[in-house]
């Protein structure tokens, strides 16, 4: 994937996606790359895996599972046990001869309809919590306010076939160390 990025060297973004690896959180490798289009200056671009490719998959997580990805103008809202609901809020990526949506709709249900003693107990049953916690850590960390209650919801969700255990997958990091300061803006509107 190309990545756009305010910054001129998208280097917020690359070294964001170097400390979750070091982290031990699922991440993308990145390289560099400068082109053109259509004969414009040639401009220095992010080039990053794309999660739901199942090379990557099997780099970052250990048996087989399903991959979801959550739509920008999406939420995390239970919808009810009918898949059709969730279309327009999450993707399956990958993994689809796994599972279906039914563990996300499943996972939803449990986070909307459990009482506080429920949820306390089976948590950690159905979310790596101690990886959630380091998620919730780097995105303070790296001072990312687009993650998965930012305003793009970017993030993958991975579910664990073996475990049933949900993990969090950070994805969109380019506004990474306050890389909306006004450059991101003006690179949109500059049509770049």
């Amino acid at each position: 994937v190309i990545r756009s990025n305010g910054s001129v060297a998208s280097l917020n973004e690359a070294v964001a996606l170097d400390l979750l690896d070091e982290a031990g959180l699922a991440s993308q490798r990145a390289a560099e790359t400068r082109f053109s289009i259509n004969g414009g200056t040639a401009m220095l671009r992010l080039m990053i895996e794309h999660p739901d490719d199942g090379a990557w998959q099997r780099a970052n997580f250990d048996g087989e599972g399903a991959l979801y990805k959550a739509e920008s103008t999406g939420d995390w809202s239970y919808r009810g046990d009918d898949p059709a609901a969730y279309d327009d809020v999450f993707d399956q990526e990958g993994g689809s001869d796994v599972a279906d949506l039914t563990p996300l709709v499943e996972f939803f249900a449990f986070i909307d309809e459990s009482d506080e003693a429920t949820f306390a107990a089976e948590l950690p049953e159905r979310l790596d919590v101690e990886a959630f916690a380091t998620y919730l850590a780097m995105m303070d960390l790296v001072d990312n306010f687009d993650d998965i209650d930012g305003p793009g919801n970017n993030a993958y969700l991975w579910w664990d076939a073996a475990s049933g255990q949900f993990t969090v997958v950070p994805w969109d990091m380019n506004l990474a160390f306050g890389g909306l300061g006004g450059g991101f803006c003006g690179a949109v509107g500059q049509g770049r």
